[in-house]
């Protein structure tokens, strides 16, 4: 017999009926089409189980829902490919199985193999009932009468294919489908007010973010204004960020790099001698290129694109104040005064503005800042020289990256971190080692726990006083202070309170599609918070244009990824055990070190781990982290993994070439298939 259990949540179904008079379309049928939108976000209820212990993906959504036949039966046509048909189009089809339904006219193709059903009682007056799946299906929904609190909607599962937690998270999505019906609802076109507008579109910023999300909306024949606060586009990522930053690390794996050489046999290479003239010299050369390169391609897709920071003076126009435009796009960019400039009004907007570095009141730190001895990741750029030594506050990416890069250009650096580890963002046991790692170059003193007591000194005679995780406190003498403790998004600037969106928590509120509280207004990168990754902000750029284009897309922070660029190298794909655990899935992981490796023993990089994190009962991989010295290349598989929701068994079957540490994704899945095997035998 099939174990099932039942989980029920109460849904407003009003303006989804409204929605649907207005377009002519069955309620049914829009019920079916918000059922096919939850489905894709949480596959595991489409899916079925076969004997013996045999889980069977769907990626198509065939749903099966009863209709009364004129001799008083019950027959299920199955309303085909829902999730990529539109609600016209189904509502047509729908109608026409109905009338032969009824009739009992129905092919034995169009009553057979549904992934999924809803028995809708409610139109019956029923208040309240579950339904009962069939062999052939996970999971079945029953539709209750409407009262004053809501329309009762119960789910019944199978639970050896999905688990609670994934029911009630099917079942909220759900309700917010339904009850939200405008993003999916509306006539097939672009999401744009009507109105006499100077811009169909307005992108303010031109990172990441910014630039895909114009780029995404030409592509969709959308005409588009990008306001860039610098003379070239690239935002933070290209000037500030991520491009210069990479290019240092470049020059300090050149001198890491020849620390293997006599392992191999080469020896009398490690003498390397940095010119720090010619490294700057690349780098600005870069950035510039990389600048042209994109403004070129930005012009090529007729994006205008205009200079100067963007205020809102109400929720259809902006001032763009260009009275402190700079021609150097090296410097960030300051903010003007409001002399100069002109208005514009637009249809929707898109809001892209960066955060700039986050500097905490310690003492002395406003002084240094003032004086050039303390740097952000904004400043640093400018040091004309290496310093022979260097303290770096914050041990996230920004900071432990810089740490590691001065320490191989021959810098005495202490990292010191406030809280217990480095690197909040990655998997804890990885940022442990990885901390180990770190400090065992004696160039290199990493102090976690510690708080900093002051900042003071000159340029190139700085001091640091510090407290230690013991509370012991202590005094360092240094060329410079690096400040690298996060970011934070400066909303002071935009003028938001005039447009009516809504902040929280410091960052503007935005839902998975990127819409702030305002419907035509859309937020994506570091304003809205989570991940301040440049790839984060390009892919929720692309989910905004999307929205305003009319199509559906949405930004899932459980696949997202990372790099951090230090040696090893710390990368992640999806979620922690931990943090699987923390959703409600019942999360099992397995690792493997990289001193068994081949090719990790070949190359003399043998420091660092890999682990692979699954569900149990799908054996859907939820994530892969990793700390290995290549660990940018090897992420890219994980996030086809963890983003296509691939199963531990389509990864173990696969063919990893030989010797590659690629390898070590099927041997991963292949281990952790075995352990769930031999736990289901002792269980059973």
């Amino acid at each position: 017999t099939m174990p099932t259990f039942h989980v029920t949540v109460k849904v407003d179904p009003r303006t989804l009926m409204a929605a649907a008079k207005a377009l002519g379309v069955s309620v049914t049928v829009a019920i079916a089409k918000a059922c096919a939108l939850a489905l894709q976000r949480h596959p595991q209820v489409n899916w079925t189980y076969q004997p013996v212990d045999r889980v069977v993906e769907r990626d198509w959504v065939d749903i099966g829902m009863a209709v009364a036949t004129e001799d008083g039966g019950l027959v299920v046509p199955v309303l085909r490919r829902c999730e990529s048909r539109g609600l016209q189009e189904l509502d047509a089809a729908w109608k026409e199985l109905v009338g032969r339904a009824r009739r009992r006219r129905l092919k034995p193709e169009e009553y057979r193999d549904p992934t999924f059903q809803i028995s809708n009682l409610g139109m019956f007056g029923v208040s309240y009932f579950d339904a009962i799946p069939t062999p052939g299906i996970a999971a079945i929904l029953a539709i209750s009468s409407s009262g004053a609190q809501g329309m009762p909607v119960t789910i019944t599962a199978d639970h050896r294919v999905v688990n609670g937690a994934i029911a009630a998270q099917f079942l909220n999505t759900l309700r917010e489908t339904i009850e939200h019906p405008d993003a999916w609802m509306r006539p097939p076109g672009p999401r744009i007010p009507a109105g006499e507008w100077d811009y169909p579109v307005v992108v303010i910023g031109a990172g990441p973010g910014g630039e895909d999300c114009a780029r995404e909306l030409a592509e969709h024949g959308l005409r588009a204004v990008l306001i860039s606060d610098a003379p070239l586009p690239g935002g933070e990522c290209l000037w500030r960020g991520c491009i210069p930053s990479k290019t240092w690390r470049a020059a300090a794996d050149r001198i890491r790099d020849r620390a293997h050489d006599a392992h191999l046999g080469v020896e009398g290479t490690t003498r390397a001698r940095l010119v720090w003239e010619k490294l700057e010299a690349t780098r600005r050369g870069i950035l510039e290129t990389r600048g042209a390169m994109a403004e070129k391609t930005d012009k090529g897709l007729r994006i205008r694109i205009e200079q100067g920071t963007a205020r809102f003076e109400d929720a259809h126009t902006l001032f763009i104040d260009d009275s402190a435009n700079d021609a150097d796009p090296h410097r960030r960019p300051r903010p003007g005064d409001g002399s100069h400039g002109r208005r514009i009004t637009f249809g929707c907007a898109v809001i892209a503005t960066g955060a700039p570095p986050f500097v905490p009141p310690i003492p002395g730190a406003r002084e240094g800042l003032e004086t050039g001895g303390v740097l952000t990741s904004d400043t640093i750029w400018g040091l004309e020289r290496v310093p022979r030594r260097l303290v770096v506050i914050g041990a996230g990416a920004i900071g432990a990256e810089m740490a590691q890069i001065f320490q191989d250009f021959g810098v005495r650096v202490t990292l010191i971190e406030a809280r217990e580890q480095i690197l909040a963002e990655v998997e804890p046991e990885i940022a442990g080692r990885l901390t180990q790692i770190l400090s065992a170059d004696p160039r290199l003193v990493v102090e976690v726990g510690a708080a900093v007591r002051r900042i003071s000194g000159t340029p190139g005679a700085m001091k640091v006083a510090y407290q230690d995780v013991a509370g012991k406190v202590h005094t360092v003498n240094c060329g410079y202070v690096l400040m690298a403790t996060g970011k934070r998004p400066d909303l002071s600037r935009l003028g938001l309170e005039n447009a009516g969106v809504a902040i929280e928590n410091g960052v503007i509120r935005a839902d998975t599609r990127c819409r702030t509280s305002v419907e035509h207004l859309y937020a994506v990168g570091d304003v809205i918070g989570g991940l301040m990754l440049a790839h984060t902000a390009a892919r929720q750029g692309r989910v905004a244009a999307a929205a305003i284009a009319g199509e559906e897309a949405v930004y899932d922070a459980d696949r997202d990824c990372g790099v951090i660029f230090t040696r090893p190298q710390a990368a992640f794909a999806g979620l922690s055990v931990e943090q699987a655990k923390a959703r409600g899935l019942d999360a099992v992981e397995v690792k493997v070190a990289l001193s068994i490796d081949a090719k990790a023993m070949i190359t003399g990089e043998t420091e660092g781990l890999v682990k692979l994190v699954a569900e149990r009962g799908t054996h859907r991989i939820l994530g892969v982290h990793l700390l290995a010295d290549h660990a940018d290349t090897l992420i890219g598989e994980a996030v086809m993994m963890v983003g296509a929701g691939l199963r531990l068994e389509q990864v173990a079957e696969a063919i990893h070439p030989h010797p590659t540490q690629t390898e070590l994704f099927g041997d991963l899945a292949r281990r952790l298939l075995s352990r769930l095997r031999r736990t289901a035998k002792v269980q059973g």
